[in-house]
């Protein structure tokens, strides 16, 4: 079967980039000839469930599969993205900056959600403890996301978030979900990760995307099989 890239990123609910960059990796069973993308479905699909993502290619399966699956926290860091030195001495600052390293947000409505988040975190703040921060907008089926993310941000210099503990928070996990239900999900799965002291530990050394996204799938394993969710 042939799909072009962009239909491909679709089915897998993943930016372009991230599609193209991991055909060049080899990292995705596909064949690339120019424009045109190869792949054997099924091979495809299994690729997808190993990796905890949804390969849905029509609308209409698409559809089912957002209102059925349970949203993999790898899968939606996966579509955040891991960014790093990302500027500002203050939240409004690192907010803004780092809303517009999000490739999964439209640029058409960077400002909008900035504005949310940074109202999310006036109202009270998103500060865990421990150096980390999970902003997240209120209402997120307002802003009309078309899918879930979670985007992994390292903060250039440690800023003040008024977290319970007073510590400055030095990296940011900005939740971002098409609707509650999800939010709730991805929140529940995140909050396991970060309630373990040395997952905590390892976030603070600073690791590189792909031990950092390894890291996170063992975590999500393991909080599946705690919860009773292995298949």
């Amino acid at each position: 079967m042939k799909l072009p890239v962009e239909q491909i990123a679709r089915a897998l609910g993943l930016p372009r980039r991230k599609i193209e960059r991991w055909i060049r990796q080899g990292r995705i069973p596909l064949n690339r000839r120019g424009d045109v993308c190869t792949f054997d479905r099924l091979a495809l699909e299994r690729w997808a469930r190993e990796h905890h993502l949804n390969f849905c290619v029509d609308q209409e399966r698409r559809d089912a599969c957002d209102r059925l699956a349970i949203e993999s926290l790898v899968g939606a860091l996966d579509r955040g993205g891991i960014h790093y030195a990302i500027p500002g001495q203050s939240v409004d600052a690192v907010i803004h900056a780092a809303v517009e390293r999000l490739a999964v947000v439209a640029p058409e409505i960077r400002v909008e959600l900035a504005a949310r988040l940074i109202e999310r975190e006036n109202l009270t703040s998103t500060g865990l403890g421990n150096g980390i921060a999970v902003p997240h907008p209120r209402e997120p089926e307002r802003l009309a996301l078309a899918t879930a993310s979670i985007s992994a941000c390292y903060l250039e210099t440690p800023v003040d978030f008024n977290a319970l503990d007073g510590q400055p928070v030095h990296l940011l996990f900005v939740l971002l979900s098409p609707s509650v239900r999800t939010h709730l999900q991805l929140l529940s799965r995140l909050s396991y990760c970060l309630r373990d002291k040395a997952f905590v530990a390892f976030l603070h050394s600073g690791p590189e995307a792909d031990a950092l996204r390894a890291k996170f799938a063992a975590m999500e394993q393991e909080w599946e099989r705690s919860a009773g969710h292995s298949g």
